[in-house]
């Protein structure tokens, strides 16, 4: 009886619980529409729009309701068992680092969760992890697109506070946006923003997103407010449920609007068993408002580099870079046992982290033909065209990491005459432009120490003078990364040196376009070449460098290109050569 008087007692409070929460909401907008900054930001767009003023603070008020988050920590106990239960059985191995210094960190500074977003799984998984540590969920910056019918609802319930992807041509709700984001922070509530500001597709970082981060900056500056401690997450999966959609999508389809019915129909994806999941807690970054902070762009670079720097290699990633590498995609089974067993020994020399609960090579490869990520024939292993387009996803989660080593082996293999000191110049002459493509650790090796770190792991080996690589699956797996990569940027500076001035727009089409060609026809498997985004940092960088011009969306080289050709034809196949040129006397 007991327990009925209780339950009956919580059910009578509901109503009363109910009406203070709705009138907390409420009390919480008129604040923000009471703000003098929305106030001037209303009468400007009325004037500017030529409509009465009441509406547009309508409409204000609309927005707020649907963006303003409707934190309930009830509702978040609740979930928990159930969203334990979900995660536990979809990734069996859940792997949590540096969370627990959080805890302290919490006590000195207000925390902002910047984490890298490889799936929808990122938002319970990270707050699922936050909450079993016993640290406030922050409010967590998603697409309106999630706003769906009852979802949304629910989201809301835990943090979620629906913005739009794209907003600062809005003058108004630019400063909704800002103001509500400066009343949460003033209320010590700690932040979550996907820095990149979409998932990435092909598995790479993207370049980060500043329009939000620089609001969250810009509020620590204010006397008032907390020192801030912006904490990088990598996240990375074993197998990512989102990487069949992301796969359809660089192919030309369409991407499908969230809606709950597309929702409803990937429940079955659910019941999937897909290996580990890994959260790992980068070097935060910390500004105070009585310190000079340095601009957002340098800000979030360095939140990117740390994300790059915290993580770890997954079982996937390290079996997609062997089996990509090969001359097909077909391995026999012992040779990439070895391989695995190689490329963990190398691994931790670069500053790359293994898994804390990392499979010995064998099982290591039962688990991945489990998840069919890979098909076994006899004592052979194969990856179909549509596996070696998912697994090009896995291999750039931790390409960041190896195109350095692979850039020193394809040069030791290429060059005619590769000594230490020709080694050494010409990598430290390319890192800019390999930099522009990816998001180096602040922990990456200089050239002499990737060098040294080859030559102990007998993947380089002295001929005298000269430095060569060592024939095995790791080596030419490597030396294939780093061409991919130097292809595309061979097609770029090629396009650009043969005509006297073309369009940004069509520079970046047309590279990707004779870029997936050449892989499609020489057999490598990039899907992720057909992403532009890739390439548009090159292209600064290349400006940055002086080699090329911008003007009003065109582009010409600043000087004789034929050097940087001339090193390109060195290092890349002839047949990818004259295919290219081909390619190019058609279009």
């Amino acid at each position: 009886m007991s327990m009925l008087a209780s339950l009956y007692a919580r059910i009578r409070r509901l109503p009363r619980a109910l009406k203070a929460r709705q009138e907390q909401r409420r009390s919480q907008i008129g604040e923000i529409l009471s703000d003098e900054r929305v106030r001037q930001a209303i009468a400007s767009e009325a004037q500017r729009l030529d409509r009465p003023a009441f509406e547009l603070e309508r409409e204000a008020h609309q927005r707020l309701e649907s963006m303003s988050a409707h934190y309930h920590h009830n509702t978040v106990r609740w979930l928990d068992p159930l969203f334990g239960l979900l995660l536990r059985h979809l990734y069996p191995r859940i792997e949590f680092e540096g969370l627990q210094r959080l805890q302290q960190l919490s006590e000195s500074y207000q925390l902002v969760y910047l984490p890298a977003h490889r799936s929808h799984i990122d938002y319970l998984l990270i707050s699922w992890g936050l909450y079993q540590r016993g640290l406030p969920l922050p409010h967590i910056a998603a697409g309106e697109n999630l706003n769906l019918p009852l979802v949304g609802r629910i989201l809301k319930r835990g943090g979620a506070v629906f913005l739009r992807r794209s907003f600062l041509d809005d003058p108004l709700y630019t400063c909704l946006v800002r103001v509500y984001l400066e009343q949460l922070l003033l209320k010590e509530h700690s932040f979550e923003l996907f820095i990149e500001g979409q998932r990435s597709r092909t598995g790479r970082l993207l370049p980060p997103k500043l329009g939000l981060l620089e609001m969250l900056l810009s509020h620590g500056e204010q006397q008032k407010a907390a020192p801030l401690a912006l904490v990088p997450i990598s996240v990375n999966y074993d197998l990512c449920l989102d990487n069949s959609q992301y796969q359809r999508e660089l192919a030309g389809t369409p991407k499908r609007p969230e809606s709950l019915l597309g929702l409803l129909s990937s429940i079955t994806l659910l019941f999937r068993r897909c290996g580990g999941a890994y959260l790992k807690v980068g070097e935060p970054l910390f500004t105070a408002p009585t310190q000079a902070r340095q601009p957002t762009p340098e800000i979030a670079q360095q939140v990117m580099q740390q994300i790059s720097g915290a993580t770890l290699a997954s079982e996937t990633a390290r079996v997609a870079t062997l089996v990509l590498g090969g001359a097909d995609n077909s391995i026999q089974r012992q040779s990439l046992e070895q391989g695995i067993a190689d490329i963990n020994q190398l691994l931790p020399g670069l500053g790359v982290a293994l898994p804390a609960g990392d499979q010995p090579p064998q099982q290591l490869l039962k688990s991945v033909i489990r998840r069919q990520q890979l098909s076994l024939y006899g004592q052979h292993l194969v990856a179909s065209e549509k596996q070696s387009g998912e697994l090009c996803y896995y291999r750039n989660n931790l390409a960041h990491a190896l195109i350095m080593p692979g850039l020193l082996l394809l040069l030791a293999a290429r060059l005619p005459a590769p000594n230490r000191s020709t080694l050494t110049r010409l990598m430290n002459a390319l890192e800019p432009y390999i930099a522009a493509e990816f998001t180096l650790a602040p922990q990456a090796l200089s050239a002499q120490q990737t060098r040294e770190v080859l030559l102990t792991q007998g993947l380089l080996r002295a001929e005298g003078i000269y430095l060569r690589p060592r024939e095995s699956l790791l080596a030419l797996a490597l030396m294939r990364l780093a061409e991919t990569l130097l292809l595309r940027q061979y097609l770029l500076v090629r396009l650009i040196a043969q005509q006297p001035e073309i369009r940004e727009q069509q520079l970046v089409e047309t590279t990707c376009a004779l870029a997936t060609h050449i892989h499609r026809w020489y057999g490598h498997q990039a899907p992720d070449y057909a992403d532009e985004r890739q390439l548009k940092p090159l292209v600064d960088t290349l400006e940055r460098q002086h080699l090329l011009n911008r003007r009003e969306g065109r582009l010409s080289a600043a000087r004789d290109l034929s050097p940087i050709l001339r090193v390109g034809r060195k290092l890349l196949p002839d047949v990818l050569i004259r295919e290219s040129d081909h390619w190019l006397s058609q279009h």
